[in-house]
């Protein structure tokens, strides 16, 4: 018995930059929060991911913020590209 032929749906990548730097942005802001108001280890470590600024200085939302977003891109990017040269073949 023949299987139905899958079609193929290509990730758009614009899609993914947007959902992946969104994503990336919330998690920053609530690991700041939580580093800021509960002295939480991890969640500081989260924040020094993105940025080197000190916690109670503006620089750290600015860089965390730009960062964040350019690592959702760059994921977005890699991700898209590989998954649809390889579900092509």
């Amino acid at each position: 018995m023949a299987t139905p032929a899958t079609a193929y749906h290509p990730l758009s990548i614009p899609a993914l930059g947007w959902a992946f730097s969104a994503a990336l942005v919330v998690l920053f802001v609530v690991c700041l929060l939580a580093a800021l108001f509960v002295p939480i280890r991890a969640a500081h470590g989260w924040v020094t991911l993105f940025s080197t600024a000190p916690l109670e200085s503006g620089r750290v939302w600015v860089e965390g913020i730009g960062y964040s977003i350019a690592a959702g891109w760059i994921a977005a990017v890699v991700i898209g590209v590989v998954y649809n040269r390889v579900a092509t073949r």
